[in-house]
Parts: C-alpha cells; structure tokens; sequence
C-alpha cells in the first residue's frame, strides 16, 4: 500500500481511505462505474471532482478491490 503525499487531502471513512487531490484529475470516475455494491459517488463533475462514500452504503462492501484498480489515479485504499 502507498503513502498518500498529503494527508490534508485524506478523507476517512469507516475503512475507505479517498485521496480527494488525486480524484479532482479524474476524468473518468472509474470508482464509480466499477464498483457493483454502489458505494461510490463522483461529486462536482463538472468542476473539480470528488469521490465519496453514499452514506449507510459503506458497510455492503464486500472489500473486492475492483475500485481501487479501476482507479487509474489509485486515490482509494480499503483497509
């Protein structure tokens, strides 16, 4: 598992971990389309975006970990 280079830009959930600075050069939002559990949703599209967690969703995820490759910016981590 990387280091996150900043850990301001660290938003923690119960066990996702989103680097929001590496999500606002996204273009594709990956998490969200590969993720089958719907945990994830891309705010701001249009201007910087951002991946988060849909509240009370956190605890279906069954830690498969197809988000964290679908990430090509690998801004998430699961504990």
């Amino acid at each position: 598992m990387s280091e996150p280079d900043d850990q301001a830009a660290i938003v923690n959930y119960k066990f996702h971990h989103i680097d929001t600075s590496k999500c606002a050069q996204c273009q594709d939002f990956s998490c969200e389309e590969a993720c089958f559990r719907g945990i994830y949703e891309v705010i701001n599209k249009k201007s910087t975006p951002e991946c988060t967690v849909v509240e009370d969703r956190e605890d279906r995820c069954v830690k498969c970990h197809i988000c964290t490759t679908a990430c090509k910016y690998r801004a998430i981590l699961i504990d």
